[in-house]
């Protein structure tokens, strides 16, 4: 009991962002006014090989529970929602032009989003 409360004191003043996890596979991290959103290592296993990815280009605007990222497996087809309002600030190209270096990944990020 004192190491778990000595470990939650700790985290008080730790420098990095916690990453939170949806339900449905999509991880986000806020540091500032960044949000750096990713797909879990679980759901690129679900997908096996990864042959589409579609996301909103830099500068778009994004709300939340609107629709952000598409991604096609040789498994299945998904679509995950922005966890934040927000302008697209940053892609991950590498995966954008070859989605298939997606497969295998462990938590990768595709994008992120300047909140306001």
């Amino acid at each position: 009991m004192l190491q778990q409360f000595f470990a939650w004191i700790k985290s008080l003043f730790s420098k990095s962002s916690p990453i939170h996890h949806e339900d449905n596979g999509l991880w986000w991290q806020q540091t500032g006014t960044i949000v750096k959103v990713g797909l879990s290592t679980e759901i690129i296993k679900e997908l096996a090989t990864i042959t589409f990815l579609d996301t909103p280009r830099i500068g778009e605007k994004v709300t939340t529970d609107s629709q952000l990222i598409d991604i096609e497996g040789g498994k299945a087809v998904e679509t995950f929602k922005s966890p934040v309002n927000g302008i697209i600030s940053r892609i991950a190209s590498n995966y954008q032009s070859d989605p298939a270096n997606l497969t295998g990944k462990a938590n990768p990020t595709l994008l992120e989003i300047k909140i306001k």
